[in-house]
C-alpha cells in the first residue's frame, strides 16, 4: 500500500483532502449547547473508487517513457547543440587557422616579392654598372681603333699616292706598248684576212667543183636509170627535187617529187622511177655541202 502511495502522490493527497473537507463539514453543523439528545448526523456516504493497478503501472510506464523520451530529447539536443558547439568552435578555429596561414603566407609573398625586388634592384644596379663599364670599354676601344684607323689611313694614302705614281708610269708603257701591239696586231690582222679570204676563195672553188661534180654524177646515174617513154620529144626537161639520207659515201633516196613539170606526165613519172632506181646516189664528203645535200634539186635533161 505504501508503495502504490509513493507511486500515486497526487491521489494520496486527493484522498487527504477530501477527507479534511468532510471532518470540517462535520464541525459546523454539531451543536455543542444543545441538551437535546445527540444523533448522528446524517451524512452522505463517499464511494471510494478502487484504482486499477494495472492502470496506474500503465500510466507510470508512460510518463517514465515520456520522462525518459523528454531527457533523450533533452539529451540529443544537448549534444547537437554541444556538436554544433564544438562544429562552430573547430570551424572557427579553422578559419582563425586558415587566417593565420593566409596572413603568413601573404607575409611570405610579400617578403618574397620584396627579396625579388630588391633582387631585381641589385641585378638593374649591376647590369647598369656593367653597361656603364661595357660602354666606357667600347669608347676607349674605338679611340684606340680611330688613332689606328687614322694612321692606317694616313699610311694607306701615302702607299695610295706612291702606287699611283708608279701606276701612272705603268699605264704609259701600256698605253704605248698597247699602241704599238695595236699597229702589229692590224698589220697581222690585215695579212691574216688576206690569207683567210684567198683560203675561202680556194675553198669555194672546192666546194663548187665539188657541188657541180656531185651533181653531174647524180644526173648521169639518174639518165643511166631512165626508161625512156613513148612519145619522148628531144629537148624535153624538168626540174626534182630529191630527199637523201647520207651514208657510207653514198645517199639513200627517201622521196623524188617534181618541182617543174615537162608538161607530159608520163616523162615526169619516168623521171621520179629513175630517181629511186638510181639509189644510191652519190654523196658529198665535204662537211660544208652534207647538209645542202640531204635535199637537192636539179634539172633533167636527157640527150637525144
Amino acid at each position: 500500500m505504501l508503495n502504490i502511495l509513493r507511486q500515486n502522490p497526487r491521489a494520496f493527497v486527493f484522498a487527504v483532502m477530501i477527507h479534511l473537507l468532510l471532518i470540517t463539514a462535520l464541525s459546523f453543523n454539531i451543536d455543542w449547547n444543545s441538551k437535546h439528545k445527540l444523533t448522528a448526523p446524517k451524512v452522505d456516504v463517499i464511494q471510494a473508487v478502487m484504482i486499477d493497478e494495472s492502470k496506474i503501472k500503465a500510466e507510470e510506464r508512460r510518463r517514465k517513457l515520456e520522462e525518459e523520451q523528454r531527457k533523450k530529447t533533452e539529451q540529443d539536443e544537448k549534444r547537437k547543440q554541444d556538436e554544433l558547439k564544438k562544429k562552430q568552435e573547430a570551424d572557427k578555429k579553422r578559419q582563425a587557422e586558415q587566417e593565420k596561414a593566409r596572413q603568413t603566407e601573404n607575409k611570405r609573398k610579400a617578403e618574397q616579392e620584396k627579396k625579388k625586388q630588391e633582387e631585381k634592384k641589385r641585378k638593374a644596379e649591376e647590369q647598369r654598372k656593367q653597361a656603364e663599364a661595357e660602354k666606357k670599354r667600347q669608347q676607349d676601344e674605338l679611340k684606340k681603333k680611330q688613332e689606328a684607323e687614322k694612321k692606317r689611313l694616313a699610311e694607306l694614302e701615302r702607299k695610295r699616292k706612291a702606287e699611283a705614281e708608279r701606276l701612272q708610269k705603268l699605264e704609259e708603257q701600256r698605253l704605248a706598248d698597247e699602241q704599238r701591239r695595236a699597229e702589229e696586231a692590224q698589220i697581222l690582222q690585215q695579212q691574216i684576212e688576206a690569207e683567210q679570204a684567198a683560203m675561202n676563195a680556194v675553198r669555194q672553188r672546192a666546194l663548187m667543183d665539188e657541188r657541180s661534180r656531185i651533181i653531174g654524177k647524180i644526173q648521169q646515174r639518174v639518165s643511166s636509170k631512165w626508161a625512156r617513154p613513148s612519145g619522148w620529144r628531144a629537148g624535153t626537161s624538168c626540174t626534182v627535187t630529191v630527199r637523201l639520207v647520207p651514208g657510207a659515201g653514198t645517199a639513200q633516196v627517201l622521196d623524188a617529187r617534181m618541182v617543174k613539170s615537162c608538161g607530159n606526165p608520163l616523162f615526169d613519172r619516168s623521171v621520179e622511177n629513175a630517181v629511186f632506181s638510181a639509189s644510191p646516189l652519190p654523196f658529198p664528203a665535204s662537211p660544208e655541202l652534207m647538209d645542202e645535200f640531204r635535199e637537192i634539186s636539179f634539172d633533167f635533161r636527157p640527150e637525144d
